[in-house]
């Protein structure tokens, strides 16, 4: 196991040596405040009235049809494996963020990958659905300097950016709420770094937990209720735990839409190809955060709900 405060010297003075992280390495490591924290830096390095120093080149995409057949389920998208590069050229004489001030070195430059892939049946198998993994490269040598686990980080991060912008959305709500509502769509990893991501920036008293079958949603709320400190202890907010968790069935028309019309906030965190409820359900003003689909043909909300909204995005070749 390698100490948190250790990992980025490490990085750093052993250029030639490859560092080997493990899912709970990471997980350690890299708690909800950090990847929130570490994702506000990473959004803002996109934009150029910011740091302006992020390279992010379009991704690469392989399907995969299982044999026999094509895989997936009938509302779900086909498998993929995607290849995500990117690099973070700093400014010129940028000094890094935790260098003492009598050795101000200026930061590095940073490349990498994720590789990351979708595969429905995994959760039969007992394995993730979307597992990932980060390889780093050392920018002046070109040799591999990393291999992160990134199954736990893909969740994280993601999860991050939902969270940054929900409490951009929350800040000024017309409601003048000072607690809200939330309804996440999925039972998987993703809902679950959701829901703690998002509670720990805002103000959360009550959730719905709406999936396919009813076994992963209530394993889902227990799991949250038995861990109910998570993300509030480490949050500078005083924030209460969550008590109020109910869980729908998505062919639950009635449950859903009156959980939609009482929801402040909405996370789709699935592999839907088709819209998960009719657009007209949410009440005007709440934020939705819509993750799952990372394809042209995948549509987790319809025309409708997009007609209504104002859309805001990371970037627009994403």
């Amino acid at each position: 196991m390698i100490k948190p405060t250790s990992i980025a010297s490490i990085s750093r003075t052993r250029a030639r040596e490859m560092l080997i992280l493990s899912e709970s390495d990471v997980k350690q490591c890299f708690p909800v405040s950090a990847a929130i924290a570490a994702n506000r830096k990473a959004l803002a390095s996109l934009r150029k009235d910011g740091d302006g120093g992020a390279k992010v080149p379009t991704r690469i995409g392989l399907p995969y049809h299982a044999a026999g057949g094509s895989s997936g389920t009938s509302s779900s998208a086909a498998d993929w494996t995607l290849f995500k590069p990117a690099a973070y050229y700093p400014p010129r004489g940028k000094p890094m963020e935790n260098a003492e001030s009598s050795d101000r070195k200026e930061e590095e430059v940073l490349m990498g990958m994720k590789l990351i892939s979708i595969r429905s049946n995994n959760p039969k198998l007992n394995k993730p659905m979307v597992p990932a993994t980060v390889m780093l490269v050392h920018a002046e040598t070109g040799i591999v300097s990393a291999i992160v686990a990134a199954t736990y980080l893909t969740a994280a991060r993601t999860a991050a950016g939902s969270a940054i912008a929900t409490e951009a959305a929350m800040a000024n709500h017309p409601s003048g709420k000072d607690a809200f509502t939330l309804v996440v769509f999925g039972a998987g990893l993703q809902a679950e770094m959701h829901i703690k991501a998002i509670k720990h920036v805002v103000n959360v008293n009550k959730i719905v937990i709406v999936n396919r079958t009813l076994e992963r949603a209530e394993n889902l709320k227990n799991d949250l209720l038995k861990n109910n400190s998570d993300g509030v202890v480490e949050s500078a907010k005083t924030l209460s735990p969550v008590t109020d968790i109910t869980t729908r069935l998505l062919s639950d028309d009635v449950g859903v839409c009156n959980a939609l019309k009482d929801a402040d906030i909405i996370a789709t965190t699935t592999n839907a190809c088709n819209p998960l409820f009719p657009g007209e359900w949410p009440k005007q003003g709440c934020h939705i955060n819509g993750v799952g689909s990372y394809t042209p043909l995948m549509s987790e909300v319809d025309d409708e709900l997009v007609k209504r909204c104002e859309v805001i995005i990371d970037t627009k070749e994403a």
